[in-house]
């Protein structure tokens, strides 16, 4: 029974994308929001009609697009098999990347689109490079978080978090790979309007993400119109110069159990806190930690913090930010980093990081600076003085805005 409903909901899936490649004045919410995330080049380009007229018309594209749609000679026997047309090799990558590179040069359109892209942030890490570099690495960033997806969730490689992020059902099972050969053939069928290269395996990374439950990543977006509305508001009409501290960032920690709400730590780290903000060292308090342990739990860190500093400790909802999203510790500074300058909080005034003492001595250590740049690429903040055991200062840095789509859930 447990597998039949399984199959149901990944079928239910596939058939309510299917009906979306009819009536496209209706899309689905969460597939935009999860495009826009991980791929925001994609995005761009599929708005952009000048740019996406000359990629549909260009022959050496156009080869990509008939080498995914054409027909497999044999029916595939698993999930690599099904996936494989879809992956792009590193050759593909460079061939690819080499063309996108010479159509965009001399082109006022292409060049109106790499300003798009440049003024978003999305790809902050790549900011210094000169066009052609800047354009081929967001290229191949994008075309690798596709084959990261597809073969996670479509062939169940283990992802480099393999607890917390990996495939929701079993990729060995005839139902699932009847189901994703449906997505594989719903990707192809949502793409032939316009036949741009990159569809079909945007297309299918996108149902497998949201046929698994995979949608961690916008789950509560937008923020500014739902959790964060009232905070938003308050920032506004804050003066913050009255405050030695612009906020209080509180590093979140999930249950090992499906019974509780908050671990121990994650209750420790409140109490913590709420000492900083009954001091007035800040004016709003960022609660920061996604859906995270144990594997697919139904509650994330942020939202109950959240709730415990309103239901326990009396805190007005209009001081409190939520971060839902980060699912490690690299990504809460990256996170909090991107609401404090999305919302107003100044950038040029410190800010405060509090969590138990043995997690904030990780924090602020040279493991957590070495693993940022291995996984991140960047330092999503800097540290300055160290106030106790379990308060450090840091101010965030803007590079943060840059996507991680090799981290689709939290990217």
């Amino acid at each position: 029974m447990k597998k039949l409903l399984l199959f149901s909901l990944v079928m239910a899936c596939a058939l309510n994308s299917w009906g979306q490649t009819k009536d496209q004045d209706h899309p689905n919410m969460t597939k935009v929001r999860l495009q826009e995330k991980n791929f925001y080049l994609f995005s761009v380009v599929e708005n952009d009609t000048e740019v996406k007229r000359l990629l549909m018309a260009d022959e050496l594209l156009k080869t990509y697009w008939d080498k995914i749609t054409t027909p497999s000679e044999s029916i595939p026997k698993n999930g690599q098999e099904t996936i494989a047309p879809f992956l792009w090799s590193e050759n593909d990558i460079q061939t690819v990347g080499k063309r996108l590179v010479e159509l965009s040069k001399g082109n006022a359109k292409f060049k109106e689109l790499l300003n798009k892209l440049r003024t978003s942030r999305q790809y902050a890490n790549f900011e210094k490079a000169p066009d052609d570099e800047y354009l081929y690495k967001i290229w191949e960033q994008c075309a690798k978080g596709l084959d990261t997806v597809l073969e996670v969730y479509g062939a169940g490689k283990m992802p480099f978090y393999k607890n917390i992020d990996s495939v929701s059902f079993d990729v060995k099972s005839k139902r699932y790979l009847y189901a994703i050969s449906m997505l594989r053939a719903e990707a192809i069928e949502d793409a032939q309007e316009t036949q741009l290269f990159f569809q079909p395996s945007l297309n299918f990374a996108l149902n497998l993400l949201y046929a698994n439950h995979k949608v961690e990543a916008v789950r509560y977006d937008p923020l500014d119109q739902k959790e964060n509305a009232k905070a938003i508001q308050t920032i506004k009409n804050t003066d913050f110069k009255a405050y030695p501290y612009a906020s209080i960032v509180v590093l979140g920690g999930g249950p090992e159990n499906y019974r509780d709400r908050l671990s121990i730590a994650g209750k420790i780290n409140l109490q913590l806190a709420m000492k900083e903000y009954r001091s007035k060292k800040a004016p709003f308090i960022i609660v920061s930690g996604g859906h995270v342990h144990p594997y697919m739990t139904p509650y994330c860190e942020a939202v109950e913090m959240k709730r415990e500093l309103i239901e326990e400790y009396g805190a007005p909802e209009e001081s409190i930010i939520i971060e839902p999203y980060a699912r490690h510790t690299t990504t809460n500074m990256r996170n909090a980093t991107r609401l404090m300058v999305e919302y107003g909080i100044p950038m040029d005034q410190k800010s405060l990081v509090v969590t138990n003492p043995s997690h904030s001595a990780y924090t602020g250590g040279e493991t957590f600076k070495k693993r940022c740049q291995d996984e991140l690429g960047y330092q999503p903040v800097d540290f300055h003085a160290r106030l106790s055991p379990t308060t450090l200062e840091f101010t965030g840095n803007r590079v943060s805005f840059h996507q991680n789509p090799n981290q689709p859930l939290d990217p």
